[in-house]
Parts: C-alpha cells; sequence; structure tokens
C-alpha cells in the first residue's frame, strides 16, 4: 500500500503542450457562453467595473444584473465608500429593468449627488413602477426631472421630502396611473395640491399622515374625481368639526389606515 502512495507520476509531453496553450489563452478567446459562465462568479461591484470594458462584457453584465428589479440607493455608503462605482454606472446598467427603486438621503446632503441620482432615474428607469425617496429636500427642478416617471409609475411615495403645494401640484397633476400615493412628514402641504390633481382615477391609497397644515375638508372634492380611493391616512392633520363627515358622506366605504406595497430591495454593499 505504501509502495503505491508512493508513486509519482512525471508529467508527459503532451500534458506539457496542454498546459502552455492553456497559459497563452485570454479571456477575449473565451466563447459567449464561456464568459457569461465567468461573469456569475462576479459581484454587484465587479460587473458594474467590467461592463465598461467593451460592448460585449456590457452585455454579458447587464445579463447578469437583469435578475435585480428591487434596487435601493445607500446614500451613506456612497458618502463613505470611494471605491463605489458612480451612480450613473449604476443606473446605466440596473436601471432599464428596474421596477421599484428607493433612495433615502438627508436634508443636509450633497446637491450635485441629489441632482445626479434624480437625473440619472428619470433618464434610465423607463420601466419604473414604484418609486421611493424619503427625507430628501425635492425642490421644483427635482420633481421637474422625475415628472417624466409619471407616465408610469403605480406608485409614489416621496415621504419628508419638504413638498411645497405650488410645485407639487404642477407635478403630480401629471400621474395618471397611480395607485399608492404617500406624501407623510411634509408639514406644508395643505392639501391644495388635489385641487389640480384631476387625473387620480386610479388612486387607491393616500397617505398624507402628519402633513400638520393639510386640511381634511380637501378631501371633500377630491373623493368624487377618485373614484377608487379606498384607503387614507390623514393621521396628525388638520380636523375642522365639519370634515368629521367627509368619509361618511362619500358614498362608499373609506378606510382611515393605509397598507402600502413592501418590496426586497437588493443594496450594494
Amino acid at each position: 500500500m505504501s509502495d503505491i502512495c508512493d508513486v509519482s507520476i512525471e508529467p508527459s509531453d503532451n500534458d506539457s503542450q496542454l498546459s502552455d496553450s492553456f497559459s497563452d489563452l485570454c479571456i477575449y478567446d473565451l466563447d459567449e457562453d464561456s464568459l457569461l459562465e465567468v461573469f456569475r462568479y462576479l459581484n454587484f461591484n465587479q460587473l458594474l467595473e467590467t461592463s465598461g470594458v467593451c460592448l460585449l462584457f456590457r452585455q454579458l453584465a447587464r445579463r447578469c444584473l437583469r435578475k435585480i428589479r428591487h434596487f435601493e440607493l445607500d446614500y451613506r455608503a456612497f458618502m463613505n465608500d470611494f471605491h463605489l462605482p458612480r451612480i450613473d454606472v449604476i443606473l446605466g446598467n440596473i436601471g432599464p429593468n428596474l421596477e421599484a427603486f428607493k433612495f433615502s438621503g438627508g436634508f443636509i446632503m450633497n446637491e450635485d449627488l441629489k441632482r445626479t441620482i434624480v437625473n440619472d432615474v428619470a433618464l434610465n428607469c423607463a420601466s419604473l413602477q414604484h418609486l421611493t425617496i424619503n427625507y430628501v429636500e425635492l425642490k421644483a427642478e427635482h420633481l421637474v426631472a422625475l415628472k417624466v416617471l409619471l407616465s408610469h409609475l403605480t406608485g409614489l411615495d416621496l415621504g419628508r421630502c419638504a413638498l411645497q403645494d405650488d410645485t407639487f401640484g404642477p407635478f403630480i397633476e401629471a400621474a395618471s396611473h397611480l395607485q399608492t400615493l404617500a406624501v407623510p412628514g411634509n408639514a406644508s402641504l395643505d392639501g391644495s395640491f388635489l385641487d389640480v390633481w384631476q387625473s387620480c382615477a386610479q388612486l387607491e391609497q393616500l397617505d398624507v399622515s402628519h402633513c400638520y397644515s393639510f386640511s381634511v375638508g380637501k378631501m371633500e372634492a377630491f373623493l368624487a374625481k377618485a373614484i377608487r380611493l379606498k384607503a387614507v391616512d390623514v393621521t396628525a392633520c388638520t380636523w375642522l368639526k365639519k370634515d368629521k363627515q367627509v368619509f361618511n358622506d362619500c358614498g362608499r366605504d373609506v378606510a382611515l389606515g393605509v397598507e402600502l406595497p413592501v418590496f426586497n430591495y437588493f443594496k450594494a454593499a
């Protein structure tokens, strides 16, 4: 038994030639199927970096990345890790296949980065259905850029974005497919934006909780337009005595409380 274990096999000339042939191989010599198999071992950041090598690599990288349909952008990671790919590289590769995008920043944040994120989402996410932006001050210029998405969005969450009726109204009036709208924590909204929103027939849920200036009385006329609205959250809004019958007198059941869609987001590490 020991003799068998001690036997060593000398490499043949054929083995040596085979080894030499493999050492001369370059990744560009691999066919598309073989390359794709290699790409499947790469992580998110590596795929994004590889996508910049050539057109074929970009196509293969995007084939691997297209399974990402729900993506959350981590603002703090981008501020602290300079090795992460640029925003335009990320959204340029995954944006066309995204169904849901989430971004939570901060009121004190880099304005250029905010503008870049907003513009790249608008430019690259042509199939987006759900957009969530929280804790980011959205001014008129940001809303104008995002307006293009309203032609296909079914869910929108702009919670705590310091929205104003005079800029949010012209924005939201273009939303004709929204089924859920959440704008909680926008203390300055008084509800005037509902007056100009005529294409709201698809809306089913509305969250205006903690919009302290929001007048619940504005809901009376809006309910006549939003014929599918079935759930509203008006917690901590402004109620007058006469407003208590608004939801009872609309001719249908409207629940006080919403259940907005919840997604499992992929987050770049």
